[in-house]
């Protein structure tokens, strides 16, 4: 079996969005956090302009794992800053904005988040990397290349620090390129059997998941090339002693064993080789689980709710190898 890549929860905390369908992607927020950090992008704000003659605090950078994505399939990047080693101190705290911009160069989507490492611990010198992913949203009207800006703001006042690179202007820097190809590339997943309806908050209503019983099952057309099976899922570790497990197979054959012991939302890259797919013009997958519940036993009737629920799957995508 090859290796088995897990996430365990979003860095930031950031909640999937999109509609889950057939086609089961699309899961990112427009997030404006402050006007000098997410809505710069033509119009000129007054006080989050800076001097272009500041020295730079850190060199920023972005690795992706691909150059194409297709829409709505995931995207895994990984930051790095290295810090000045004349930089001021950093007494305030900044936020990460994150922008990805159009040809045109208009803002389609962004990844602003805060930085694992605080920048009031940061030292001069030091390195600081650390890894994201996240699920390009649907633009049907545009297909082509993205560039992606990069800076620091502070959250309390929106100002930008200067850093070294390609600025865009206002301190937003070109970090990296990709393109978004046509979502006709990936493949579309279809629910069968075992899978309980959609579900959303009020609260959130864009973020919807779906809950499996014992055994679920999903069917697409079969590739017959190398794939990775891209899931966001949480079990409820609470409930059971030892976790839930999760068990992926195409007919007889194991693709990957899951312990579903964390309490967040946790990232799963599942290899499926050519092999493992067969030679039927459809491929089945079916999602065994261990342990089932049932909220209105396990709450004693607080929970009216009836079904068998089994591990709960936010998002899906079977991505090329």
């Amino acid at each position: 079996m090859a290796a088995l890549k897990v996430r365990a929860g979003r860095p930031d905390g950031a909640k999937p969005h999109g509609t889950m369908t057939s086609r089961v992607f699309g899961r990112l927020t427009l997030r404006t956090p402050s006007l000098c950090g997410s809505l710069m992008l033509v119009l000129a704000v007054a006080g989050c302009q800076q001097p272009d003659a500041a020295p730079p605090v850190a060199t920023p950078a972005l690795r992706l794992d691909r150059a194409r994505v297709p829409q709505g399939g995931p995207l895994e990047m990984t930051y790095r800053f290295s810090v000045a080693g004349d930089a001021p101190e950093f007494n305030d705290h900044y936020g990460v904005f994150v922008h990805f911009f159009n040809a045109n160069g208009e803002l389609m989507f962004t990844d602003d988040h805060d930085p694992p490492v605080p920048t009031t611990d940061w030292e001069l010198g030091q390195e600081i990397v650390y890894d994201r992913w996240m699920v390009l949203p649907l633009y049907p009207d545009y297909i082509g290349e993205v560039t992606v800006a990069v800076g620091l703001y502070s959250v309390a006042q929106g100002n930008r620090l200067p850093l070294a690179g390609d600025d865009m202007d206002q301190r937003s820097y070109r970090v990296a390129t990709l393109e978004i190809a046509p979502p006709a590339e990936s493949v579309v997943l279809t629910f069968e059997d075992g899978w309980n309806p959609i579900e959303t908050i009020p609260e959130d209503p864009q973020r919807e998941w779906r809950w499996t019983t014992d055994r679920a099952t999903i069917s697409f057309e079969n590739p017959r090339v190398n794939r990775q099976l891209h899931l966001e899922m949480k079990g409820r570790p609470e409930l059971f002693e030892p976790p839930q497990v999760l068990t992926l197979t195409i007919e007889d054959l194991v693709l990957a064993t899951l312990e579903m012991a964390s309490d967040e939302i946790s990232h799963y890259v599942v290899p499926v080789s050519a092999a493992s797919l067969g030679d039927a013009e459809t491929v089945t997958v079916a999602f065994n689980v261990d342990q089932t519940f049932v909220p209105s036993v396990v709450t004693s009737g607080e929970n009216p709710d009836g079904r068998e629920l089994g591990i709960q799957v936010f998002y899906m995508f079977l991505d090329e190898s």
